[in-house]
């Protein structure tokens, strides 16, 4: 490696660190208090990781039947609290690494087939979707590690007739499996690079089998024991398809808005990078006006706001796709990226649940690097760098932004269950709470008990107990006919008008397309509300 590269790998680490070291304090929050439960539990019976109940969606049930996760980020996570203590900054700084080689992944990536490969890798690790969810405790920061690398370790291996980084890539991509099942997207562009390049059929069949071999081992293994792995997954993608959030025309929206999105630059730079007649520009704004006419709206009302940011996010990534897939031939990575895109689209419009920015993060690189490479085969260098420098400064500014927001509510998560233990747990009352995420891992160690459906639900709520109650939550269970009483609400805000999760009347759907079909929405909406209510008896 050159003294340039050296430098350049230096501040892409470096990078990495500054943006992700100042967060690690953040509260657990969304689905991160779901792979902590397993964990928790493997510290102490390592043989046997879901043999316990758990609340996730209103009701006790066996960890087996929610967990939808391979083993290896439990195992990994439950190893991290075990030297941790469970506190949330040591936690995720012992997952640093892996944040350190996804991003060496990527560079050495990008260096094979850009000429000037720093900026755009910033760029990509810039991007909201990147900066705040690999960022979590996630099995995406696992499945971006191991992916990368396999992906790198691949290209190097058939482009230099290396062996050992070729077969060494499956293992890697073995890893990813393990630890997400989404990282099937990975194998698409391993597989059509590979043959592209002129690599024997039977030895890419070979390579895919290496590949999803500990997966089959694990599913086995499950297939004998409790049977659940597959139903889990399952149950969760099927349950999703009924819900109106599935419907074609919101999954389309919400595919192309949270492309342009989550990585910024992917909604603008098409515009510049990629020649077309005005006719196909005229086009692709043409489709995107029609798939954001209100007739297919979802929600009562959408802000005119949330549909021009839709527009413009989409319009920016439908042609970036475009561009993507029409230089496919021509450009040096251009397999490479049709690939590696065709791969994540696959997964998102007919494999997985839900639009969500962890998953999308997986489409950001293509995208920005095919960009790259279309800017860098038009542009002097000295105009390149300009663009770069803007493109990084703006795209910092906005994901900045959506993170201190992101801090914001996960912090209240905490802040809220220490406002609990304060004023009601410590002066003898039983709290009671619905709903999730956070704010359930939270409470739960504040001494709060969960509203449980296997056991009666709001049927075990009594005259004098509290049930904190939040608005912006999944999987709440319905008071039907008792009486309550208000005690008091807190409402969290934010300065900064932009939300991740919409509760109110905006659009944004960052964590799941089910609260909107943009990855984030500006408003000024609260970020929260948390009701206290308690039972009232019924006059005599």
């Amino acid at each position: 490696m050159s003294a340039a590269a050296r430098r350049e790998l230096g501040i892409v680490l470096a990078f990495v660190c500054l943006l992700f070291i100042p967060f690690s304090g953040k509260a657990f929050h969304m689905d991160e208090p779901l792979f902590l439960a397993p964990a928790r539990h493997i510290t102490t019976d390592p043989l046997h990781p879901l043999d316990f109940q758990f609340n996730w969606y209103g009701r006790s049930v066996p960890m087996s039947a929610v967990n939808n996760t391979p083993p290896l980020m439990l195992y990994a996570l439950a190893g991290a609290i075990k030297l941790s203590g469970e506190r949330e900054a040591a936690t995720r700084l012992l997952f640093l690494p892996f944040d350190l080689l996804a991003a060496a992944a990527l560079y050495f990536l990008a260096r094979r087939f850009l000429s000037r490969p720093l900026m755009p890798v910033l760029i990509v690790i810039a991007s909201p979707a990147y900066m705040i969810c690999l960022n979590l405790l996630y099995p995406e920061k696992l499945a971006a590690a191991f992916g990368f690398c396999g992906l790198y370790a691949l290209v190097r291996g058939v482009d230099e007739e290396q062996p050992r980084w070729f077969w060494g890539s499956a293992t890697l991509l073995m890893a990813a499996l393990l630890s997400k099942y989404a990282a099937v997207l990975f194998l698409l562009p391993a597989a059509g690079y590979a043959l592209h390049r002129g690599v024997p059929p039977r030895r890419v069949v070979l390579h895919l089998a290496l590949c999803g071999a500990g997966l089959a081992a694990w599913l086995a293994w499950d297939l004998f024991t409790s049977r659940s792995a597959a139903g889990a997954a399952w149950q969760v993608t099927s349950q999703a398809a009924g819900l109106l959030t599935s419907s074609w025309p919101h999954k389309l929206r919400s595919t192309l808005a949270f492309a342009g999105g989550c990585g910024v630059v992917t909604a603008f730079w098409p515009w510049l990078a990629i020649r077309g007649s005005v006719w196909l520009r005229g086009s692709v704004a043409g489709f995107c006006l029609l798939l954001f006419a209100p007739g297919l709206d979802l929600a009562p009302l959408v802000r005119p706001l949330d549909r021009a940011t839709g527009l413009l996010l989409s319009a920016g990534a439908l042609f970036g796709l475009y561009g993507l897939f029409s230089r496919a031939g021509r450009a040096r990575g251009g397999v490479l990226w049709a690939y590696w895109a065709v791969g994540v689209l696959l997964l998102l419009l007919f494999l997985y649940w839900s639009i969500l920015a962890r998953l999308v993060v997986f489409m950001i690189p293509p995208l920005v690097f095919s960009a790259a490479e279309a800017l860098e085969a038009q542009w002097p260098a000295a105009r390149l760098r300009r663009l770069y420098g803007v493109s990084l400064g703006l795209t910092l500014v906005l994901s900045l932004a959506l993170a201190w927001v992101d801090l914001r509510y996960a912090d209240a998560q905490r802040s809220m269950a220490v406002q609990v233990a304060r004023e009601y747990a410590g002066s003898g009352r039983k709290v009671w709470f619905d709903g999730h995420w956070g704010l359930q891992y939270y409470l739960e160690r504040a001494g709060a008990e969960q509203l449980d459906g296997s056991r009666g639900g709001w049927e075990l709520v009594k005259p004098g107990d509290v049930v904190i109650v939040p608005r912006v939550n999944s999987n709440l269970l319905s008071a039907k006919k008792k009486v309550l009483a208000d005690v008091g609400s807190v409402e969290v805000g934010s300065r900064v008008p932009l939300r991740l999760i919409s509760g109110w009347a905006g659009e944004g759907g960052f964590y799941s397309n089910t609260t909107g079909f943009l990855p984030y929405s500006l408003s000024g909406e609260p970020l929260e509300e948390f009701s206290v209510v308690e039972l009232v008896l019924p006059s005599r």
